[in-house]
Parts: structure tokens; sequence; C-alpha cells
């Protein structure tokens, strides 16, 4: 009869591994979609080479990176070290395990650059919804998750549970200050606007530009649109030890070189060294507070203030 691969086949005992390995890993939400729905939305990159010949399923896992903070000029994302590295190490970590254990299948890592669309999986794999800001949000977790993939060659059985949608309440429209989104989470004709590309911005910036960035009032990306989401009313903070350390949230002149192995150095200093001159206040101290204006007029922005409450790549503003 050949072996269970040769039926398109997997045994309990590897459908169990995984969960196993997941659950040694502290990685508690996580779910499996078949691949041949994704291909027709397949990204091209570089890494699509990397892809097992026969792919059959995606394991797609959630990194929640949401911790309480009372005071920043950083994206959520950027606080703490670089999340290209923390989720790359453990899904590498995930695959060698789940290779080990199950050897006649492939496991292949992915994220950030990865040829597979993270949000669509992430919906498909009945993890959560997408918002209409484009960024997916997890029941537990919010829109404060990174999004890595296992592509697998396995025949999984796949999730078939289905999350409601976004509440379609418009807060993230309306509150975004540089008006970039639109009705149904679609970014404006001018993407440029979008705050956390502007913080990204190489050169110098207009008048305009500068103005906005004071609006948003962070040196780094902006996360007002998932501030003012009441969909991350009442979230988890991670686990996961690798987000609950060597927090850094609020950055000064000088220091964006001084901290190791952050998000934002793919980008020259000189880009967000502009932007802390923008936002220092007259005493040279940089602005510790990235809430949008009136931001305490929602559920959802009434506790960050009061510090208990990703960025994830398909809403990656980088």
């Amino acid at each position: 009869m050949g072996t269970a691969k040769e039926r398109g086949e997997t045994t309990v005992e590897e459908n169990n591994r995984i969960a196993q390995v997941m659950d040694e890993m502290g990685l508690n939400a996580w779910g499996i979609c078949g691949f041949e729905p994704l291909r027709p939305f397949l990204l091209p990159c570089r890494a699509a080479a990397r892809l097992p010949s026969c792919p059959q399923a995606v394991i797609c896992v959630l990194f929640p990176y949401h911790v309480p903070l009372a005071s920043r000029n950083l994206s959520r994302y950027a606080v703490g070290p670089d999340y290209h590295s923390v989720v790359r190490e453990l899904l590498a970590q995930a695959a060698q395990k789940l290779q080990n254990s199950c050897p006649t299948y492939q496991f292949v890592p992915f994220t950030d650059s990865s040829p597979i669309p993270e949000v669509r999986a992430a919906v498909a794999c009945g993890l959560g919804v997408q918002g209409d800001n484009g960024l997916f949000i997890h029941p537990q977790y919010g829109s404060w998750v990174f999004i890595g993939e296992l592509v697998t060659d396995a025949p999984l059985p796949v999730n078939e549970g289905k999350n409601a949608g976004c509440l379609h309440c418009g807060a993230c429209a309306r509150r975004c200050p540089a008006n970039a989104l639109q009705s149904g989470g679609r970014i404006g004709p001018d993407a440029g606007r979008c705050l956390s590309a502007l913080t990204q911005k190489k050169g110098e910036l207009t008048q305009e530009q500068a103005a906005l960035l004071q609006k948003g009032g962070s040196v780094w990306g902006c996360d007002i649109c998932q501030e003012v989401c009441p969909m991350n009313r009442g979230i988890s903070d991670t686990a996961l030890p690798q987000f609950r350390r060597e927090l850094h949230p609020v950055l000064l002149p000088g220091e964006s070189r001084s901290l190791p192995n952050r998000a934002y150095h793919w980008r020259p200093a000189a880009v967000i060294e502009r932007n802390l001159r923008i936002l220092c206040t007259d005493d040279g101290n940089a602005k510790g507070e990235n809430q949008p204006a009136g931001a305490a007029e929602t559920p959802a922005a009434e506790q960050i203030k009061e510090g208990d409450h990703a960025r994830n790549r398909a809403g990656s503003h980088e």
C-alpha cells in the first residue's frame, strides 16, 4: 500500500507531533491551511526558491508582542529586539524539531520576506480576520502579532474554523491623521501619506510631511489605526520572553545606533535622527506619547493610556 506520504496522508502521530512542538516552544496561536488556495496569490520574491517542490500545506504561526508601556515614541514592534531575528530563530527551531520528528517531510520556514500572503494565510487558517486597516487581528492578541509560516509537503488536515469579521466601525480611517485609509481598508492613492511609511522615508521632509509626523508623534512607525481599533480592546500580553526584554520605548537623539538589533536599523541613522529633530520638545527631550489626538474617546485608547493593554506583516509598515 506504500507509505503514508505516497498515499498522500499523514499519520495521527505526525499531526500530534506538530501540536507538541508548538506547545513546547510556547507558540499557542497557530493553524494550518492548504497551499493550493494560496497559490494564485503568491508574492514574487527570491525566497520563493526555497519552497518545497510539492507544497501541500502552510502552518501559520503567530508571535504576539504586546506588552504594557507607559510611554513611547516608537511603534510597538520597534520597542524591543528586531522581530526579524526573533521570529526567524523561533521558526527555524520549530522547523528543525518537526523535521527530526517527521523526517519523511519538509518544513521550510518563512518570515517577512516570504512568498506567502501572510494575512490571507492566517485568515485561511482560521486564526482571525483582516481589519479594515489591512492588518490581521487575532481574537486573543489583537493586531499586535508577527506572522510566520512553515510550508510543508506533508498533506496535513486544514483548520476549518472561521472567525467573525472586522467590525467595520471606521475608527481606523477616521482617526488616521494623514487620511491614508479609505473605506474598506484600501490605502489611498498616495501610499506615502501613511505615517509609518513617512517615518521611514529617506531625505528631507516637506513642511506638510513634517506636520503630519508631529501629529503622529512617533519617530518610527505608526500604531494609531491599531490603538483606536475596538478589536484590540482587552487583549492579552505576550508570554514570549523574547518580546518582554531589552525594551526601549522612548528613543532620544543620538541613541538610534547605540541599541543593538533593532528593527529600524535597516534605514540609515540619519532618517530616525531627522524624525527626532522634528519631534523633540524645546528642552531637547523626545516626546514619549504617540497617542492620536482625542484618543481617550475610544475604549481601546483608554486602555492604552492606562497601560494595561506589531504590527503584523500584512500591515507591515516597512
